[in-house]
């Protein structure tokens, strides 16, 4: 089955992952192991936005699906955007690194562009619910109805975040809200999140570097779901955001 994973980090993370690092050439390497197909990947921490996009269309063994960090304290991203807007797939928000909501101005710029482009945003949901609450991000995309959202983490990677963010999807019947596994490592509450959201809301992601996705396929596989839906999630979303069918 074709697999497209939608979310993984290339480059060197701060000391909050222990300045862990890797290249475009280690990720080429894990993702053709592990049978993927195609990748959606974003920098870390360190906002290296030119360097990774740089790196990417350099190399000719695998097809990235570049997505821009989006820090508003970059003084360099606004140029980066605007020099390389076509080269830019996903927007990705950090809330918890930024230490600001989705909601808060400084993102607003970004979010203009994004749904006036038709570019996907990813947005990490965490456990700090101050500033990372899924909540925030389902939020934005009541407003902004062309703008598609993607809630990382299964709304923020804790069984109780990932099934009450489920059941938000489902109850705001909003139609621009997904949810990306990445990180996810309990297969119940996947299913559960996926019995409840509805497989065509879910997109298949890893993680990597953080994580492996030898080690979250297997999850996604055992779902007790319909070979079609499996398809939904481990590829036919996100192509569809990313206008790649």
């Amino acid at each position: 089955m074709k697999i497209i994973d939608g979310h993984i980090h290339i480059g060197k993370w701060s000391s909050v992952f222990l300045d862990y690092g890797t290249n475009v050439s280690d990720a080429v390497s894990v993702m053709k192991e592990s049978g993927i197909d195609s990748a959606v990947a974003l920098p870390c921490d360190t906002f290296m936005n030119a360097e990774l996009l740089g790196e990417i269309k350099s190399q000719s063994d695998f097809t990235f699906h570049f997505a821009a960090w989006i820090n508003p304290e970059d003084p360099k991203l606004d140029s980066f955007i605007e020099n390389n807007l076509n080269d830019i797939k996903v927007f990705k928000f950090h809330p918890s690194f930024q230490r600001m909501r989705i909601t808060d101005e400084p993102y607003s710029k970004y979010l203009d562009i994004a749904e006036e482009r038709n570019i996907p945003v990813i947005v990490h949901c965490g456990r700090w619910q101050d500033i990372a609450s899924y909540t925030f991000p389902m939020e934005v995309a009541k407003k902004r109805k062309k703008l598609n959202v993607i809630l990382a983490h299964l709304g923020g990677d804790q069984p109780s975040l990932c099934t009450g963010c489920a059941t938000a999807v489902k109850e705001s019947g909003l139609k621009n809200v997904y949810l990306g596994t990445e990180s996810v490592r309990e297969f119940h509450f996947v299913n559960e999140v996926v019995k409840t959201a509805g497989a065509d809301r879910v997109i298949f992601g890893s993680d990597y570097n953080l994580g492996l996705p030898k080690m979250y396929i297997p999850i996604i596989e055992s779902l007790k779901i319909s070979k079609e839906e499996k398809e939904l999630i481990f590829f036919r979303n996100i192509s569809r955001l990313l206008s790649i069918e």
